[in-house]
């Protein structure tokens, strides 16, 4: 955000003296009129690059190269028709949003044509080649702080949103396993209650069944009445052993949804259900490591803004489907991310299917059957 106010300041700054010129008329004629308009492309230039977050990256390489080159043929525009040197800030503008835009080499040789087209022109204005040129470095110069201003920055921001996805994944995983072993601790009771307490009232049941057709009649009612209390007691441990058995499944999706808002660069829009019935913790921690995979590779890999993930609960297991509106890519490359995905799901007798597509993103299909299905 500093750095666009600092790209506007120094804009209207540099020009503060041309458009003094021109109020007083000491600078006026067609000239003057062709550095307004210069001046005028140059700020609508500007704020299409930075007007929207991110633009440059995530705008085809067409438009940041037309969005760039407009802003710098302005500036030599203006730095011709006003002879004022300190004009070669704005091109100082333009190598700082090239070297957001484009790769190292890029931007060194975006820098390089500027310093020159700079060179010639001082060289052509001026008496004194040696001055004109010794400004034209210092230009280059600035140029060059720029991009190392500007590089700082992005690394700055990757390592920022790297550490919050890092923090959002580390905080799903502890999640995770905090409510694995709540369910088992869980799991481990109810078995309990029903292999021990359970098949001993079972018993006791059927003994007092027993005792009261052969207890005389006055001690009979009060048999009934123990077998009756055993029966209800019996219902209530079933009872028990079912409701934790339901409350051990796993809420994969506050984890999802930790996951999905710990990104900052990237907007997920996250359907899925209130309940997801899973209750294997490998179906669990499959799904959730394939939801984080595919938010990295998103954010990191395929410059994506937004991302679509949807998982549904069918009869027959767990459908997921993500798309982004990435850059895409021509084939799919089976890296160590993907790769885990699709063995991790191998593993659950599921299956990935990744599909690629330059320029309008990428698409994941994933499935998890249903443990009985999968063995049936």
């Amino acid at each position: 955000m500093w750095l666009n106010v600092a790209a506007y300041a120094t804009w209207l700054v540099v020009a503060t003296p041309t458009i003094a010129k021109i109020a007083t008329g000491a600078f006026g004629g067609w000239p003057a009129g062709v550095w307004t308009m210069a001046f005028a492309g140059f700020g609508v230039a500007l704020r299409v690059s930075l007007g929207r977050e991110s633009a440059l990256r995530d705008c085809s390489r067409r438009f940041v190269v037309g969005a760039l080159a407009s802003q710098a043929v302005a500036g030599v525009m203006m730095i011709a028709l006003s002879r004022d040197p300190t004009m070669a800030a704005t091109l100082v503008i333009v190598a700082a949003e090239a070297a957001a835009a484009f790769s190292p080499a890029v931007t060194w040789a975006w820098v390089a044509v500027q310093s020159g087209v700079l060179a010639v022109l001082w060289v052509a204005q001026f008496d004194t080649g040696i001055g004109a040129l010794a400004l034209a470095g210092s230009f280059a110069g600035f140029q060059a702080f720029a991009i190392a201003a500007m590089s700082l920055a992005r690394s700055e921001r990757a390592a920022r949103e790297e550490l919050a996805r890092a923090v959002a994944e580390l905080a799903a995983t502890q999640a995770l396993l905090a409510e694995n072993s709540r369910t088992a601790e869980r799991l481990r009771i109810a078995r309990d209650l029903h292999d021990t307490l359970g098949h001993h009232l079972t018993a006791l049941s059927l003994q007092l069944d027993v005792a009261s057709r052969l207890t005389p009649d006055p001690a009979a009612e009060h048999v009934h009445e123990a077998h009756a209390i055993t029966k209800l007691l019996l219902s209530d441990v079933r009872d028990v052993v079912s409701r934790m058995r339901e409350t051990s499944r796993i809420d994969l999706v506050q984890m999802m949804r930790t996951l999905a808002a710990g990104t900052r660069a990237l907007q997920v829009h996250l359907d899925v259900p209130d309940v997801l019935p899973i209750e294997e913790t490998a179906q669990a921690r499959a799904l959730l490591q394939c939801v984080q995979e595919i938010i990295t590779n998103a954010a990191r890999h395929g410059g994506a803004r937004n991302l679509w993930i949807r998982i549904e609960a069918r009869p027959d297991g767990i459908d997921l489907h993500a798309r982004d509106d990435g850059r895409g890519a021509t084939e799919v490359r089976w890296g160590h991310g993907l790769t885990g995905m699709r063995e991790r799901f191998t593993e659950l007798s599921g299956r990935i299917d990744v599909t690629p597509g330059p320029g309008r993103g990428f698409e994941v299909h994933g499935f998890i059957p249903r443990p009985e299905a999968a063995t049936s």
